[in-house]
């Protein structure tokens, strides 16, 4: 329910256009400082007011936006949209004639460095239409084109301004110019014909040049053309042939307010929320959509321009309007003096709320008033009041350059928390020098200015330059004024609407102001209000720390009162050796409190699990440290063994023998302040029965496995190895291993090997532990082992084992947090086949083949659940060769399967929004499938002795042959070289 607050409330008035925009002379000319109060039958303005589309430093193109490359300076000289005092109500007004000059004083818009024309035509990162495909058919060629014509253009400008016609100057000008439209002609030429059925010249440039009395043969006419005017031609010029592109128009609004058709697309596009304007109507409705509840000025494009800027299809033709999908009705309160009053505004306003607006766009008002006192009058009409109280108001702030400094009597009006009143900021995103401004004026209840209703607590900005926008009559135009940026405002508002339909016009309104961009002073300020539109933020949440979980609960609020709120700190996934066959189809639901409900985001599995720069970063580190071991932690050469092992005899009392025994540890091994950097055991052997028992810390998996031919790190990690890797989720910790003889050829072992990590580093710089992953909780696992080994004959050794693992907080190595965590862990079964030989040219063959099941799990606390446990597998093949091209060096190649789930899906059961027009919440149950592409790696190793054993070297490739590219393991292919040598 809508709840009117008696508060004051900032709001803007006055709307103002410029380009191709013209009215007749103004009728009412009230202001705030000792103006009359003001009466139903007063005269309201469209816009009005000094405007100025050149205003300080403006590049249109200002950002990512930028479509073309060179540094261009298209305005050399001065430029004032409008020459001396201009009111565009008075005297005789022409686009680019009479009293109003476009471009004219002392602004260049693109002075110094600034670039009208750079950077990449696509500033979508793709096809510049992104909904369309390959449509641009000068793919490659525009850019280079306004790159080169830039800089000519600047060459051109220049020396235009210093012509002197009796030195001849003007022939050198003209044949400038004819380069200049040689060029275009190659590039447009075809496009302007098969569209226009018309040459290039006879279609497009003769009718430009006429229009500005520019004739390149005639010396006169190039010695008449004013700066200002020759800047109007070349942004003609520019617009023109863009026009001839196939492809919907880029502008540079839409990087300013972080909004891009790709946005648009994937938030619904306004479907679904009717827009209701109080503006001139317009011819092209069947465009937009629009059905006009009065038609007054079918000739005049205000109200297409703002439409237009609101809900222009991307159709491949023309601009690109914030909603396309938005709904719009129309009501045209305008008389044949193209000015209107408050009654008619009144009734305008009854004759929209017909069609139950969502949002209603205002871009009309008083010149002399950022908010008039009238919009109260006619907000508290309680007929108005009620029908449009549910319904968002957009208000132009006016084109005075002012700042307000008369509270308003806002006592008895409801209209306050779904006001929103829009000034304008230039394209490098300073104030327009035009646009009205909140100054500190209030909206008063009984003389008294409450908390949040200043005027500039209602207040935010947006771009209002030189906007391209539909002209009513099949074209496209430049428009100024805070009319434009208005509905840029009541676009981003039906993008919200479209998404969340359930939402309430104030909630909406807090949206958009507390997602702007701070400008100005710190905080909301007079000048700026909450700052500069920004509609990602807007379609994001607000706050990633104030986002919930929904739970079902006898308790709750507003629309989710039977579901309670769980807190969310930091939400992941960490993947473990877990794949999943659609990352980016599973979700997670999260909701943001808004008010008295909710608007709900899905998350991607995918987006969970790593973003593009962490997953890059990782391939990375991964890599590095691949090529790290290869090259340092190789310790003993052509055994192809990490470890190393330093061993030292403590007691050797008769049949019993006690050792120690020390080893490198692994590279990837958790690094800790109080942990050791080597790996250590203990020995304790009877020597007449072969029984031994080993207890140490370090790397368990390495000690437990009997297989001499796999001694590398790598070949025992879950992500790198293929060598049961189910016992090396558990590896790392303390672990023990009792060996038992049972005959000649045949033994038993026995072991259990354990693995704790904090996922934590120590800062190089302060030596403190913090986390590496913000949110999930140490990974504890324990595996015990039970193998038995046979002789099978000299050559040929067979293994068969099983390993049970405990995992206390993760599955497969994968963890989460808040809502996705994986506490309880989860149990593993592993049985394993080994075999080794030695075959002849001294080959030695070592295999190992495991099949993994993890039963079904119920995590603690988590919405993620195992129903059917998974089915997972491994192998590793291994040949090595000694005495290749000597008889001391040795090769060794491996065939490596990394842990794979064959099968499996993780239960999601959450809540979710099953009703997106009314906010209704049920139940979201998703299977997410694990599986994914199998990982098969290819590792080659060669290595070398020199020099009688003082020297080494050794060779290295290791390659992925199939399968997603892991997070944890090396991507690519790899390779290097290492040469020791020992002094």
């Amino acid at each position: 329910m809508k709840k009117f607050l008696l508060r004051t409330s900032a709001t803007l008035l006055l709307t103002t256009s410029v380009g191709s925009f013209l009215a007749p002379a103004a009728l009412a000319t009230d202001n705030q400082d000792g103006a009359p109060a003001s009466t139903g039958s007063e005269f309201i303005l469209p816009y009005s007011g000094d405007i100025n589309p050149f205003h300080g430093d403006i590049d249109p193109f200002h950002g990512d936006i930028d479509p073309f490359h060179g540094d261009i300076d298209p305005f050399h000289g001065d430029i004032n949209p409008f020459h001396g005092d201009i009111n565009p109500f008075y005297g005789d007004i022409s686009p680019f004639w009479g009293d109003i000059s476009p471009f004219w004083g002392d602004i260049d818009p693109f002075n110094g460095d600034i670039s009208a024309f750079w950077g990449d035509i696509d500033p979508f990162h793709g096809d510049i239409d992104p909904f369309h495909g390959d449509i641009d058919p000068f793919n490659g060629d525009i850019s280079a084109f306004w790159g080169e014509v830039g800089p000519l253009w600047g060459d051109i400008n220049a020396f235009w301004g210093d012509i002197d016609p009796f030195t001849g100057d003007a022939a050198a000008l003209a044949a400038q110019l004819e380069d200049l439209f040689g060029q275009a002609e190659a590039i447009f030429g075809t496009a302007v014909e098969s569209q226009t059925g018309q040459s290039f010249r006879r279609e497009f440039l003769q009718t430009l040049l006429a229009r500005y009395g520019i004739d390149p043969s005639n010396p006169d006419s190039l010695e008449q053309v004013s700066a200002d005017q020759r800047s109007a031609f070349f942004l003609a010029f520019y617009d023109g042939l863009m026009n001839f592109t196939g492809t919907d128009r880029v502008d540079h609004w839409m990087p300013a307010i972080n909004w891009s058709p790709a946005l648009s697309q994937a938030t619904g596009g306004g479907e679904g929320v009717m827009v209701g304007l109080l503006d001139f109507s317009f011819q092209h409705d069947e465009v937009l959509g629009a059905r006009s509840l009065a038609v007054r000025n079918p000739v005049f494009n205000h109200g297409a321009a703002v439409a237009s800027l609101i809900g222009a299809p991307h159709d491949g033709q023309g601009i690109m309007g914030v909603a396309p999908d938005a709904d719009f009705s129309t009501y045209d309160p305008f008389d044949e003096t193209m000015s209107t009053n408050w009654d008619e505004v009144r009734t305008g306003l009854l004759s929209l709320a017909q069609s139950r607006p969502d949002i209603i766009n205002l871009s009309l008002g008083i010149p002399g008033w950022t908010l008039h006192q009238e919009w109260g009058r006619v907000f508290s009409d309680w007929q108005v009041a009620r029908a449009t109280g549910d319904s968002l108001l957009v208000v132009a702030a006016g084109n005075d350059g002012l700042s307000q400094t008369t509270d308003l009597d806002w006592t008895g009006v409801r209209t306050l928390d779904n006001l929103l009143i829009v000034g304008s900021v230039d394209p490098n995103g300073r104030i327009s020098a035009f646009s009205n401004r909140p100054g500190t004026a209030c909206l008063t209840v009984r003389g008294q200015c409450r908390t949040g209703s200043r005027l500039m607590d209602r207040f935010l900005v947006a771009p209002g330059e030189l906007l391209l926008a539909f002209d009513g009559d099949g074209d496209v135009t430049r428009v100024t004024g805070t009319s434009f940026s208005a509905p840029l405002v009541t676009g981003a508002a039906a993008l919200v609407l479209g998404r969340w339909s359930w939402l309430e016009a104030e909630n909406v309104a807090d949206l958009l102001l507390f997602s702007a961009e701070d400008l100005g002073a710190p905080g909301v300020d007079e000048v700026y209000g909450w700052g500069l539109l920004d509609i990602d933020a807007a379609m994001s949440p607000l706050d990633m720390t104030n986002l919930v979980h929904l739970e079902r609960s006898n308790r709750g609020r507003g629309r989710s009162r039977h579901y309670r709120e769980r807190s969310i700190d930091v939400l992941s996934l960490a993947t473990g050796r877990l794949s999943f066959r659609s990352p980016h189809d599973n979700t997670v639901t999260v909701f943001e409190p808004i008010g008295d409900t909710y608007r709900d985001f899905e998350i991607s599995v995918a987006d969970l699990m790593f973003d593009n720069s962490s997953r890059d970063r990782n391939r990375r580190a991964n890599a590095e440290t691949y090529l790290r071991e290869r090259t340092w932690w190789l310790v003993n050469g052509r055994q192809f063994n990490d470890t190393g092992d330093t061993v030292h005899q403590l007691s050797a009392d008769g049949r019993f023998q006690i050792t120690s025994i020390a080893a490198a540890s692994d590279p990837r091994a958790p690094v800790t302040t109080n942990g050791l950097p080597f790996q250590t055991s203990l020995s304790f052997r009877d020597t007449e029965t072969g029984r031994e028992l080993r207890i140490g810390s370090g790397e368990g998996a390495m000690a437990l496995n009997a297989q001499n031919g796999f001694g590398l790190f790598s070949d025992h990690r879950p992500e790198t190895g293929g060598v049961n890797p189910v016992l090396g989720f558990a590896s790392g910790g303390a672990y023990a291993l009792s060996t038992l003889p049972l005959g000649t050829h045949t033994r038993l072992a026995i072991g259990v090997t354990t693995s704790r990590d904090e996922h934590l580093f120590v800062n190089p710089f302060s030596g403190e532990e913090q986390a590496l992953v913000e949110g999930i909780s140490g990974y504890q696992a324990t595996a015990v082992l039970a193998s038995l080994s046979h002789d099978v004959h000299r050559d040929l050794t067979v293994q068969v084992s099983y390993t049970g693992l405990q995992e206390a907080t993760g599955l497969l190595g994968a963890q989460g947090s808040d809502g996705l965590g994986l506490e309880g862990g989860a149990t593993t079964d592993a049985l394993t086949i080994g075999a080794e030989a030695r075959l002849p040219l001294a080959v030695t063959l070592s295999s190992s083949a495991t099949l993994a099941r993890t039963r079904a799990a119920s995590f603690d606390d988590s919405l993620l659940s195992l129903p059917d446990g998974t089915v997972s597998s491994a192998f590793q093949l291994t040949a090595r060769r000694d005495g290749v091209l000597g008889a001391r060096d040795a090769i060794r190649f491996s065939l490596i399967q990394p842990l794979h789930v064959e099968s499996g899906a993780l239960e999601y059961s959450s809540t979710m929004v099953v009703d997106r027009t009314t906010g209704e919440l049920g139940t979201d149950l998703q299977y997410w499938e694990l599986g994914g592409q199998r990982p098969i790696y290819a590792e080659l190793l060669y290595a070398r002795p020199l020099l009688d054993g003082r020297a080494d070297m050794s060779l290295f490739t290791r390659a992925e042959l199939a399968g997603e590219t892991s997070t944890q393991d090396v991507a690519g292919m790899a390779t290097g070289a290492r040469f020791r040598l020992e002094f």
